[in-house]
C-alpha cells in the first residue's frame, strides 16, 4: 500500500479513532478515506453549508488569541510582540487578549502562567479584557487559582476572564495538587467540582479545606477581587457533553472549528443555548468563541506564501507528537506524514482560518456568525514574522468595525 488514504485505512479501528481524536483536538480533519476514494472532499461539503439561519444583524467580537510561542527561543525579548498586540488591540477596541497556559513542549513554551502575563498586561492596557485560554483548573488548587487572579484583577481594574480546560497530557500533571492515577483519569470532573470552589471563593465565601494534619480550615481568600463575580469559559474541543456541563454553570464555550465543520459546530451551538435556557440562563449573555489561525492581507497568494511554512511546521510539531498511536504500524513514512500536513493546511488556508485577503476572510465570519459564534479568537502568534502581523492586525482591526454591533465604539 503505498498511498496515505490506504495506509490510514489499515490502521485498527482504536488507531484511527484516536488519531482523529487527537487531530480534532487542533481543528484538523484526518484525511476520509471514503471521501478520498469518490473524488469528493470536504471542501465541497463546506461549500455546500448553508446556515439555518441568517443573522445579519448580529455582532461579531474580535479577540487576540496567543498560543504558539516559541519556549526555547534565546531571544531577550522574546514577550515583545504579545506586548506590543496587546497594546494595539487595547487601542483598536478588540474584546479580549487570550494567553494559554503550556507546560513542557518548546511549541507553546512562552506561555506556562497565563496569570503572570496578564499581570503584566494589565499594566500596559486600558480597556480590553485579559483572559486565559485557557487555564487548565485540575493542575491547580482553587485558594492559589483565586488569589493569583484576583491581584490581576485588582491590577486591571475588573477586566479579569478564565477559560478553563481540563489538561490531557499526563506529564502535565506533575504540577497537579493531587499526585495519584485516578486523578488524572477524573480531571473532568475535577475541574467542575474545584470551578464551584473557585466560584464561592471569587464571591467572598468561606470554603472548608483540610490541612495535612486533617483539621478542616473555612478558608477565604485575599485580596478580594475588583469584579464580584468571575466571568467563566469552557475550553472543549467539541465533546456534546462539555458544551452540556458548560451551559449547566452558565459559562461560555471556546473552541475551533470541529473537524466535521460547521454544520457539526452550529449543531452543538443550538444545543448549548437550549441547554443554558433550561438551566436558566439568559442565552444571550454567553459566547461562543471560536479561535481561528489569523493572518490577512491584501493579495491572498502572498499571505499563502507567507504563512505556509510556519503553519505547516506547526501542524508537523502536533503531529510528531500523535507517532506513538502508530507505533505498531512500520509503514507509516515521513512522506505519508507530509501529505497530511500539506492536506491539512489546505484545509486550514481554505475554510477554516482568517488568513487571506479580507473580503475572503468576511465570508467565514459572515458563516459563523450565522450559526451562533459571538466572538473569534484570533491566533496570531503562529511563527509569521512580527512585521506582517502587525499589517494583518491593521486589516483585522478594519474587518471587525465592519461587523461591529456600534461601530462608533472601535476607534
Amino acid at each position: 500500500m503505498s498511498g496515505i488514504h490506504e495506509r490510514l485505512a489499515a490502521l485498527t479501528p482504536e488507531q484511527r479513532a484516536l488519531l482523529e481524536r487527537r487531530l480534532k483536538q487542533q481543528g484538523i480533519a484526518a484525511p476520509d478515506t471514503a471521501r478520498a476514494k469518490s473524488g469528493q472532499g470536504q471542501g465541497a461539503e463546506e461549500a455546500a453549508f448553508v446556515p439555518k439561519r441568517r443573522r445579519s444583524e448580529a455582532a461579531m467580537d474580535f479577540s487576540l488569541f496567543f498560543f504558539s510561542g516559541d519556549g526555547s527561543t534565546t531571544d531577550h525579548h522574546k514577550y515583545g510582540l504579545l506586548m506590543e498586540c496587546a497594546a494595539f488591540a487595547d487601542r483598536h477596541g478588540f474584546k479580549a487578549v487570550w494567553t494559554p497556559e503550556r507546560h513542557f513542549e518548546e511549541f507553546g513554551g512562552l506561555y506556562p502562567n497565563p496569570s503572570v502575563l496578564s499581570a503584566a498586561l494589565a499594566v500596559v492596557t486600558e480597556r480590553v479584557e485579559l483572559r486565559a485560554g485557557s487555564v487548565v483548573l485540575p493542575l491547580h488548587h482553587p485558594v492559589r487559582f483565586v488569589e493569583e487572579w484576583s491581584v490581576v484583577d485588582n491590577l486591571s481594574d475588573g477586566r479579569v476572564s478564565v477559560a478553563f480546560a481540563t489538561g490531557w497530557h499526563p506529564a502535565d500533571f506533575i504540577l497537579a495538587p493531587v499526585q495519584d492515577p485516578d486523578y488524572y483519569v477524573h480531571r473532568k470532573e475535577e475541574l467542575f467540582k474545584s470551578v464551584e470552589q473557585v466560584r464561592a471563593l471569587w464571591s467572598g465565601e468561606a470554603v472548608p479545606f483540610t490541612d495535612a494534619s486533617g483539621t478542616v480550615h473555612r478558608i477565604k481568600t485575599l485580596p478580594r477581587p475588583i469584579q464580584s463575580e468571575l466571568n467563566l469559559w469552557i475550553a472543549t474541543n467539541g465533546n456534546e457533553e462539555t458544551y452540556r456541563q458548560a451551559a449547566g454553570i452558565g459559562a461560555g464555550i471556546l473552541t475551533g472549528i470541529l473537524g466535521n465543520g460547521f454544520a457539526e459546530l452550529e449543531g452543538k451551538i443550538e444545543r448549548y443555548r437550549e441547554s443554558l435556557l433550561r438551566h436558566g440562563y439568559d442565552p444571550q449573555t454567553k459566547k461562543v468563541a471560536v479561535m481561528l489561525h489569523t493572518c490577512l492581507g491584501e493579495n491572498d497568494e502572498a499571505v499563502r506564501a507567507k504563512v505556509e511554512r510556519p503553519l505547516k511546521e506547526y501542524l508537523k510539531t502536533f503531529l510528531s507528537q500523535q507517532r506513538q498511536i502508530l507505533a505498531d504500524y512500520d509503514g507509516m513514512t515521513d512522506a505519508d506524514f507530509e501529505t497530511i500536513v500539506s492536506r491539512a493546511f489546505d484545509k486550514y488556508y481554505r475554510e477554516s482560518s482568517l488568513l487571506g485577503t479580507p473580503d475572503k476572510c468576511a465570508k467565514l465570519v459572515e458563516t459563523l456568525r450565522d450559526i451562533g459564534v459571538g466572538e473569534i479568537a484570533c491566533l496570531i502568534d503562529f511563527g509569521v514574522d512580527r512585521e506582517t502581523v502587525m499589517e494583518s492586525l491593521a486589516l483585522l482591526s478594519d474587518l471587525q468595525r465592519k461587523f461591529a454591533y456600534d461601530k462608533e465604539l472601535i476607534p
